[in-house]
């Protein structure tokens, strides 16, 4: 009797583990017919003919212009298709069905996290050869519920930025910084935190941070870690600030999705230099306190009765920041294998101008920093697609000792490694299913660096 009780009850627990296993399956798969991935943007439409009514069955074709990878896929009874998850970029979309005139529409331009409606009137075959229809692409996005920017393609090349506020993650130059060009973003100020503030939060917390579909935030302070990307690498990325889906969990502030540039049938890269000294910046209050106590330096026409009266023609607080590096990418197989890669190395020395109980001191702060990333696209079938985008940032600094003679030794040493892994697989299933499996791979080391001391403030005897 008890055996049999055990197995009956195996077999129904057996059961309604195996009824959840498939729920949950059957869910993810009809939820990921319809989410939007952070990396991607989709087209929809709907066809009809002359008199209004829908056209079923009728083949789409969206094929990127710049990879010559294309999507294919048929109209519902209701005469409506769907492309999801599909790259940002330019695509031409086209239709074709039996007893009608093929339509295009042209140089479609998508961008991340964007979903653009195209729909289609077909004319009758015979009356004209193909249809045109770029001029009723519309310029909004009419299903759209979230409150989001995009930073594009163009701004990230052309608008200024620098060192992200309080340096998180390193001194190169950083594309977060444009995200403060979105409607209510702004940086927090106040101390609590050092990082971007969305519309009605008062700190950093919450914020989530998108790379190609990978988050970068560390999951429990809500900040980045590093860069995540250079910003000549990144091609364009969304800003949201309200109303977000709930596929972004563990967010309740701002969120970028970024995306990087990738291989294309053409071989195409740029270089770029970034160099800045002290000519264009200004001392601040306590390294001007240090003149005035250490006048070694300073003009003569600086002093009166020789006691130091004006810090004119002293020298401004050292510092200088050279950042070069390049993109590159090309086709490995046209239309369907590509490859891009990423290289930036900034070397920077900032002035710490310390304060103990004594007169402030001055010292520089030398940093070399390396970052570097590889990114492959492949179009495995015409129903699976992969991206690969590795990428890792070593940022050294080093604060250089200050002789006995002073009142103040080194502060500290320490070096930062970052390494990143971020492989996605794109499936189409059905025109009504498709799942995209996005494991990531995310690695920090801090430490003090090998061979370098920690000291600490002490008085000479």
């Amino acid at each position: 009797m008890k055996e049999t009780t055990r197995k009956c009850c195996w077999g129904v627990i057996s059961f309604v583990l195996a009824a959840m296993v498939l729920t949950a399956v059957v869910l993810s798969s009809a939820g990921g017919a319809y989410a939007q991935s952070s990396s991607f943007a989709t087209i929809t439409g709907r066809a009809l003919d002359p008199k209004g009514a829908s056209v079923p069955n009728a083949t789409v074709t969206a094929a990127n212009t710049e990879t010559g990878i294309t999507r294919t896929t048929q109209t519902t009874n209701d005469g409506l298709y769907r492309f999801d998850n599909l790259a940002p970029g330019l695509y031409d979309v086209s239709i074709e069905a039996g007893g009608f005139t093929k339509a295009i529409a042209k140089a479609v331009k998508l961008q991340v996290g964007e979903q653009r409606d195209i729909n289609f009137n077909l004319e009758l075959e015979g009356q004209k050869q193909s249809v045109m229809v770029t001029s009723e692409v519309p310029l909004i996005e009419q299903t759209k519920t979230d409150t989001s920017t995009i930073i594009d393609d163009k701004a990230v090349a052309d608008l200024p930025t620098t060192t992200s506020f309080g340096a998180i993650g390193g001194v190169a130059n950083d594309f977060q910084g444009l995200a403060a060009s979105a409607p209510g973003v702004r940086y927090d100020f106040s101390g609590n935190s050092a990082d971007l503030v969305g519309p009605g939060n008062v700190n950093d917390r919450g914020i989530n941070v998108n790379v190609d579909g990978g988050n970068i935030s560390d999951q429990s302070v809500s900040a980045r870690d590093a860069l995540g990307a250079s910003l000549e690498e990144v091609k364009e990325f969304q800003v949201l600030t309200n109303n977000y889906n709930a596929e972004y969990g563990q967010a309740g502030n701002v969120i970028l999705n970024v995306i990087t540039k990738s291989g294309t049938n053409n071989l195409h890269g740029d270089a770029h230099g970034y160099f800045r000294g002290r000519n264009l910046g200004a001392s601040d209050y306590f390294y001007n306190q240090g003149l005035v106590n250490n006048s070694g330096g300073c003009p003569a026409s600086d002093f009166t009765g020789g006691v130091l009266t004006s810090i004119q023609g002293c020298g401004r607080a050292p510092f200088f920041k050279h950042e070069e590096g390049f993109t590159i990418g090309g086709p490995f197989v046209r239309d369907r294998l590509f490859w891009f890669g990423s290289y930036e190395k900034v070397a920077q020395g900032s002035p710490a101008t310390l304060t103990p109980f004594t007169v402030p001191v001055t010292v520089n702060q030398p940093t070399n920093e390396i970052l570097g990333s590889a990114k492959i696209d492949a179009k495995l079938t015409d129903k699976h697609t992969l991206t690969i985008r590795v990428q890792r940032l070593r940022h050294p600094a080093i604060h250089s000792q200050i002789p006995r003679s002073k009142t103040v030794r080194l502060v500290a040493n320490f070096e930062l490694e970052s390494h990143d892994a971020d492989p996605s697989l794109y499936r189409v299933i059905s025109k009504f299913v498709m799942l995209e499996d996005r494991p990531g791979y995310d690695r920090r080391l801090f430490g003090g660096l090998p061979g370098h001391d920690v000291d600490q403030f002490d008085s000479d005897e």
